[in-house]
């Protein structure tokens, strides 16, 4: 028998309410706490507030929410203090719902709120996506004279937040004269969230007037802030900073922020120390490292970083499973990426939009593209990205009738188009040679749903135009932009120059594309094509001269084939491919 056993069992029959009050650090467990509250019962102080409070937070902390609640409304005279420890109890286990009829029944009750039960409420309509009802919680926070507290503010602005009202958030912030650090650092999170990383840094220079230092959680905002524009020199002071104070070892969100902004500047290896260095790696920390190489082109790193998470046990989340399979789409693998579909309907991961349209993606870019009109499909519910992820996959496998079928299906169940969307419909143009349709297409954009062209628009029609051997009119229609053409207009015009070899535009194309484009030697090779194909040797030498003296260095070019469920790789460095690139060369000489 368990000694607290034995002292329940004789002594406290007789016992006082203090020594019953002593008893409760001794429930760990469910039946020592059960054994205590038939005690509280037969010694008739269950219906005390003190007796009845500290039951129902210790079922809480035990995970026996009935219990809380049962022993809770047995309470003659509850006050804000034990309604406050069954709300936030509620919430703290994720039950929002209810924590929202508790914090309706005690206002019921008691007709009375505190900072407390406000901010669990206010978090509670957050979480449900509630945004009305938050709404009403911030009218009755003004109702009781609580809107400028300092605890109450940062649940407020995140509902202004979520309801999209960056200027309702900003308006409380600025009214609060007297600001702590969760105010800054809430207000930094919604800039971040509005992609307005630059309002970071002016949050941060404005913090360091009124003579506060920043924290951990302000500290994590700057390094978003870094990572959101490449910022690396100021990354790594941050780094420095949060080394100094002793933020990182305990601090795995602060972690993941880190491995995240280097990873976003580029510096991989550097990301990939840190994480190698972390003690404690959750399902987060993983996708954040997965992810960070999906995108910047080293695929396969990121696939077997995916087979280490699965060998240490960790499941994955639907933003792991959605990196995984961009790494099998930039790969090519389409055997990869349909095991990874295969492990997701085995264990029954509950996929979200995201997941879907990753699928759609890499069976459309694989050349599957039956089966990512199967899944597209088959999916619950769909959001425009899905749409123009779907068109955008029919365009690059040459399917235009079926892209601008999806396209039209889409408008008529009320789906709006957005900017992406129509990018994808241009590049189906593209793609077939629709030059009519492309114009067609992109004014409907403008005078339909009023969406002004950006230049991954003008791009497209260049890269329509080009194609179409209207090498001229494509150049026209650069220089007549409403903006300064990038480095895609620019790009799509000196491909299409390629491959029409018209050799006469081709210096003026490289000339603005070197200033915008940061990979030059990409340029400096692609020139230098032009000039081989035209048979131009001497211009070709000269290219290659000066991409030796400047130091350039072009990271060797591979294709790859998946055979027997495994990917080969063909560098440009191996002798195969050595001997391809002479016998073209040969063939060329004999051509002339």
């Amino acid at each position: 028998m368990h000694p607290i056993g034995g002292i329940i069992s004789g002594k406290l029959l007789q016992s006082s309410a203090k020594t019953l009050l002593s008893l409760f650090h001794f429930t760990e467990t469910l039946p020592l706490t059960q054994q205590l509250h038939a005690q509280i019962i037969v010694n008739g102080l269950y219906q005390s507030i003190l007796f009845g409070s500290k039951l129902s937070n210790v079922y809480i902390e035990l995970g026996y929410l009935q219990c809380a609640t049962q022993t809770f409304h047995l309470i003659a005279a509850k006050n804000l203090n034990s309604w406050n420890s069954i709300i936030s109890g509620f919430f703290k286990n994720k039950h929002f719902w209810e924590a929202i009829r508790l914090f309706k029944q005690m206002r019921t009750e008691l007709r009375s709120v505190d900072t407390f039960n406000l901010v669990f409420a206010i978090k509670a309509c957050v979480k449900l996506r509630l945004l009305q009802e938050g709404n009403l919680v911030h009218s009755l926070a003004i109702k009781s004279g609580l809107e400028g507290d300092s605890y109450v503010v940062p649940a407020l602005i995140d509902v202004h937040s979520e309801m999209g009202s960056l200027k309702a958030a900003q308006k409380l912030f600025d009214e609060i004269p007297e600001r702590n650090a969760v105010l800054w650092g809430t207000m930094m999170r919604v800039y971040l969230k509005f992609s307005e990383p630059i309002k970071v840094f002016e949050l941060l220079f404005e913090m360091r007037t009124f003579g506060l230092e920043l924290d951990a959680f302000t500290s994590e905002c700057a390094i978003r802030a870094c990572g959101n524009i490449s910022a690396d020199r100021e990354g790594k002071s941050v780094h420095g900073f949060c080394t100094r104070q002793n933020f990182i070892d305990s601090n795995i969100y602060l972690q993941t922020s880190l491995i995240e902004m280097y990873l976003k500047c580029g510096l991989l290896d550097f990301g990939l120390r840190l994480f190698e260095g972390a003690k404690i790696k959750d399902v987060v920390l993983w996708t954040a490292t997965i992810a960070g190489f999906a995108k910047n082109g080293r695929a396969w790193e990121a696939a077997a970083l995916f087979r280490q998470m699965l060998e240490q046990s960790i499941s994955p989340n639907p933003i792991t499973l959605s990196s995984v399979l961009l790494a099998c789409t930039h790969i090519g693998s389409l055997q990869q990426g349909k095991s990874l579909h295969g492990y997701m309907i085995r264990k029954e991961v509950e996929m979200d939009v995201v997941s879907y349209t990753s699928l759609i993606d890499m069976y459309a870019k694989c050349g599957l593209i039956s089966e990512a009109y199967t899944v597209f499909r088959k999916m619950p519910t769909k959001n425009t990205f899905t749409w123009s992820a779907m068109i955008s996959g029919f365009g690059i496998n040459g399917l235009f009738d079926e892209a601008i079928e999806v396209f039209n299906q889409m408008r008529s169940e009320n789906q709006i188009p957005n900017s992406i969307t129509f990018v994808s419909v241009l590049s189906a143009c593209s793609h077939s040679g629709r030059v009519e349709e492309g114009w067609n297409y992109l004014k409907l954009m403008s005078m339909d749903y009023g969406i002004t062209a950006v230049e991954e628009h003008f791009a497209c029609m260049v890269d329509l135009l080009g194609r179409a051997g209207k090498i001229d009119e494509a150049l026209s229609f650069i220089r007549d932009m409403p903006m300064k053409p990038g480095a895609s207009a620019w790009g799509a015009l000196l491909s299409a120059c390629r491959l029409h070899r018209r050799v006469e535009i081709v210096e003026e194309a490289a000339k603005k594309l070197l200033p915008l484009e940061p990979d030059k030697t990409a340029v400096y090779v692609l020139l230098s094509n032009v000039y081989g194909d035209a048979g131009m040797w001497e211009n070709v030498n000269k290219i290659r001269l000066k991409v030796g003296e400047n130091g350039f260095y072009k990271t060797a070019g591979f294709s790859s084939i998946e055979v027997d469920k495994k990917i080969r790789f063909f560098f440009s460095e191996t002798r195969l491919a050595r001997g391809y690139t002479k016998l073209r060369a040969s063939a060329f000489l004999f051509k002339r």
